[in-house]
């Protein structure tokens, strides 16, 4: 499997005199546990450390939208940071956001990949809640804790929350049956419910197409699905907003883009994989759905994927910096980054506001470093020692349970997005 290879490796003498070529180097003894569990996982021959960088990329961004954006008129009624507004026109910040498109991208790779290597659609469903379902329980809980516990008004998420938030699916849903207004424990989880949303369709079509129809049936059926939305928009029938809310239209072309590179990624000939890009783009343009439509925004973000991921199929070392260990783990822990990252640091920096009586000076800016970095260690903490060993927890039950011999070596082998 192509893939930059983590920098820095060496070699380490045995105690017989002996080298031998190890991802760290002789002075592992002097870091920190927590780090050398990270570099040793990210010394996988399987695993792509140039997506573990861009996703760090895209949750740094989100914090970046979050912290200085999203909770500040005009897209708050009321202000919550002690800094104010001063940064919401830094573009970087305001279009950050988009770090969530982003993770679209990826994640259509990464389930390509992770299709391709299921035999069934019940494995490829039990991979995904191994890996989203233990760290969404976790982090859930703990965000309701810490806003419950603390004396704080910006969120305030109810005991019924964790009903959407558990299932991945639309508090909308929740709310039309039981007629009380349901909401995610945190709002950042919207996104989770999109991805699940693109997982139950593209699985199906999947195992309808089979492996080697994939490509082929992906690119007509979202083609046909477009079109069928762009038709239904010009003649102004009814229910419009039921295309793009069943099948997350919105959020479909950068899926659909991950896909497309997956496509080249497994065969630089397949004349779908450039279809599909190409689908992406003009369904982007047509559509006019999602985060700053109508803008140039989402087509510079695009570009910004499809630049990082042609130079990792084509000139890997133009990307390399991006498997950089540092950056790596923080995208290795991206998922429960971002479950932690939006209330808990909100509420925080309003408590901090109220406890200098209200705006303060910009200079208040700079505990925002200290608050992410708070998260980050807490997130490769829970990656360390709750996300993957449930998730491994998880698939070795099912292997143990019922899995044949041979799909339980398939399944065991490194999977970037399991």
């Amino acid at each position: 499997m192509p893939g930059s290879e983590l920098a820095g490796s060496g070699g380490c003498q045995g105690a017989d005199g002996s080298h031998n070529v190890c991802p760290l180097s002789c002075g592992d003894l002097a870091l920190p546990i927590l780090l050398q569990a990270f570099l040793k996982k990210m010394d996988d021959p399987h695993r792509l450390k140039v997506l573990d960088g861009l996703r760090a990329v895209a949750i740094i961004l989100v914090i970046g939208y979050h912290y200085f954006v999203r909770w500040t008129p005009p897209l708050s009624p009321e202000n919550f940071y002690p800094y104010g507004d001063f940064a919401t026109h830094f573009w970087l910040f305001r279009y950050g956001d988009l770090g969530v498109e982003l993770f679209f991208i990826i994640s259509g790779f990464v389930i390509s990949m992770t299709l391709f290597r299921c035999r069934t659609i019940g494995q490829f469903y039990w991979k995904r809640f191994s890996r989203l379902f233990p760290t969404m329980l976790l982090c859930s809980a703990l965000t309701f804790v810490i806003l419950t516990i603390l004396p704080q008004n910006a969120f305030r998420p109810q005991l019924r929350d964790f009903l959407p938030s558990l299932t991945f699916t639309d508090p909308l849903l929740w709310s039309k049956v039981f007629g009380v207004p349901f909401r995610a424990v945190d709002g950042a989880y919207w996104s989770l419910f999109v991805e699940v949303k693109f997982y139950f369709w593209i699985s199906i079509v999947y195992f309808i197409a089979g492996a080697t129809r994939f490509f082929r049936t992906a690119a007509w059926a979202f083609g046909a699905l477009v079109l069928l939305y762009l038709v239904v928009r010009v003649l102004n029938l009814p229910h419009l907003w039921a295309i793009d809310f069943i099948f997350a239209l919105g959020a479909l072309p950068w899926f659909v883009a991950g896909i497309g590179f997956y496509a080249l990624f497994s065969d630089r000939k397949n004349k779908f994989a450039w279809i599909l890009l190409i689908e992406s783009v003009v369904a982007l343009a047509a559509l006019h759905l999602g985060t700053h439509a109508g803008t140039p925004a989402p087509f510079i973000a695009l570009g910004f994927g499809y630049a990082v991921f042609l130079a990792l199929l084509m000139r890997p070392r133009w990307v390399a910096w991006l498997a950089y260990p540092p950056l790596a783990a923080i995208g290795m822990a991206s998922y429960s980054l971002y479950l932690l990252h939006q209330s808990i640091g909100v509420a925080l920096l309003d408590l901090l506001r109220h406890s200098i009586g209200g705006d303060g000076h910009v200079f208040y800016a700079l505990v925002v470093p200290f608050l992410a970095g708070a998260l980050i260690f807490a997130s490769l903490v829970i990656y360390r020692y709750w996300e993957a060993p449930a998730k491994e927890f998880l698939l070795s039950w099912r292997r143990v349970r019922s899995a044949p011999l041979g799909e339980a070596a398939a399944a065991g082998r490194s999977d970037q997005s399991t």
